[in-house]
Order: C-alpha cells, then sequence, then structure tokens
C-alpha cells in the first residue's frame, strides 16, 4: 500500500513498516467496510450423478428380476419353517362310513325273445294267383288272398258343428209359412213400453196385407242382441193390449177399418212369440 506523500526515494526500494490499526482494513475485515458479493456458487452436480446412479440401478435389478428362471419346487422332504403365530386350523372332515359292502353281480346270460312262427291260415290264397298280371296291391288283391274283409257298423249318429239351440231356430224359421217378398209392404213402427219396467222401446215391423210379419217385429235392432230379445218380449204383450182395446173399439164403432185392426192385432197376439 503506498503512502500518503510520495517519498523522494531516488530510486531505492523503501519498505514501509504498516500501522498496526490498518492491519484489518488491509485484510478487508474492517468494521466500516461493505462485504464484497459473494462468489457464484457451484452447480449440483454430485446430486444429479446420484439421481442417475439410482435410476440405473432400478433399471439393472428389474431387468434382472424379468430374466431370472422360476424357482424350482421345493421338495416334499425339505423341512417347512412353523409359524410362532397361531394359525386357525380348518376343521376335519371326518370321512364317510364305509358302504356295505355289495355282493358281486353275477353274469347272466340274456336270450333275445324269437317271434313265435304263426302257421299259415288256410284258405289263404297265393299272392301271384290274386295280382296275376297287375303290379299294385289293392282292396281287390288282399279280398283274393284273405277273403272278404268286413267293414265296421256306424251306429253312432253323425255330429253336426253347429250348437242345438242355432239348429232349433233354424228348424223353426224354416217351418213358419213366409209371406212373399215381392208383395209390397208397410212398414209400421210404434213406441211400446218396456215389458219389466217403465222405458220404451222404438219398434220397427212390416205389415203385409192386413198381416204382421213377425220377424221382422223389432227388426231395426240388431239380430240375436239382448235389445232385439227384450223389445220383442215388451212387443208380446203390447199386442195383447191392442187386441183387448180394438175389440172393444170394434164392438163399439162396427165399422170395416176397427174390424181389421182388431183381425191384425189379436191374430199375433195369439201366435207370436218372442
Amino acid at each position: 500500500m503506498e503512502s500518503k506523500q510520495q517519498a523522494d526515494d531516488n530510486g531505492v526500494t523503501l519498505i514501509e513498516r504498516l500501522n498496526p490499526a490498518q492491519v484489518d482494513v488491509v485484510l478487508g475485515s474492517h468494521p466500516r467496510r461493505k462485504p464484497l458479493p459473494g462468489g457464484r456458487k457451484s452447480r449440483p452436480y454430485g446430486l444429479v450423478i446420484a439421481c442417475l446412479a439410482f435410476v440405473s440401478l432400478a433399471c439393472w435389478v428389474s431387468s434382472a428380476l424379468l430374466v431370472r428362471p422360476a424357482p424350482a419346487l421345493v421338495a416334499a422332504s425339505a423341512p417347512i419353517p412353523e409359524d410362532t403365530q397361531a394359525v386357525p386350523q380348518a376343521p376335519v372332515m371326518e370321512p364317510p362310513a364305509a358302504e356295505t359292502t355289495r355282493p358281486a353281480a353275477r353274469p347272466v346270460s340274456y336270450v333275445a325273445p324269437q317271434a313265435a312262427v304263426q302257421p299259415a291260415a288256410t284258405g289263404v290264397k297265393p299272392l301271384d294267383n290274386c295280382i296275376k298280371d297287375g303290379n299294385v296291391i289293392d282292396e281287390s288283391v288282399l279280398n283274393c288272398r284273405f277273403g272278404e274283409v268286413p267293414r265296421p257298423a256306424h251306429t253312432e249318429p253323425a255330429k253336426g258343428m253347429v250348437s242345438h239351440s242355432y239348429l232349433a231356430d233354424f228348424k223353426s224359421g224354416a217351418a213358419r209359412k213366409e209371406e212373399p217378398r215381392a208383395k209390397p209392404y208397410t212398414l209400421v213402427s210404434m213406441s211400446i213400453r218396456e215389458w219389466d219396467g217403465s222405458d220404451r222401446y222404438r219398434a220397427e215391423w212390416r205389415m203385409y196385407d192386413n198381416h204382421i210379419d213377425q220377424d221382422s217385429v223389432c227388426g231395426n235392432f240388431t239380430s240375436r242382441s239382448v235389445e232385439r230379445r227384450e223389445c220383442r218380449k215388451s212387443a208380446q204383450g203390447h199386442f195383447k193390449e191392442l187386441c183387448r182395446e180394438w175389440t172393444r173399439r170394434a164392438a163399439r164403432d162396427r165399422d170395416k177399418k176397427s174390424a181389421d185392426t182388431e183381425q191384425r192385432y189379436c191374430e199375433v197376439a195369439t201366435t207370436f212369440t218372442p
């Protein structure tokens, strides 16, 4: 360190004795001196190298475990180390009781049954004599060889595919006298009271020459329906009431119109059936 005053040494090197109070300043440990910025720290190359070594070791161990051959089976005679811990023992299953010794089966010889040979029926003609020049065996050939076969007699009466009620209605309808349909008729519509209540029906029927067509009574309802059956029952009582009423009026009026009306309703009242 140079002194504050430049000495005239005339080219002679002089060693100046330093003041002890300035030694710390020269060495850089003076208390008023600011510390120099720290130097550059070394990078953690050691930690990186250690990690790479650990990864390489793990890869080598895993490859060694994969290529290691399967362990050989332990011989049955090798002693098995006993475990100090208590292991629950499985319940011992007792063997089932030995079955009763069955006697050995004795071989039995099997004789196949033979069909009994039946003697030829008497009176059977040879097939060649009955078939003659043909080659078809039909009923005539069988009758020629074995004789006439008796046919079963049908004693059970034939049964139809319709019910008894439908057949009875059909026969009764066929037995009724049908008016010729070609004649002109008059369509009559009348309100009649229900036979077992207070309701009323609108009934229609055809009339030919002062005669009511009984099959057409309540023809405005569907055939074989409950409404038509109830309507015809009500019409039967209605015809009887009209017969009594027009009988009194014909006796009172004594004209042809009343007599014809009385005849029309009294006729249908005595012959009409629901």
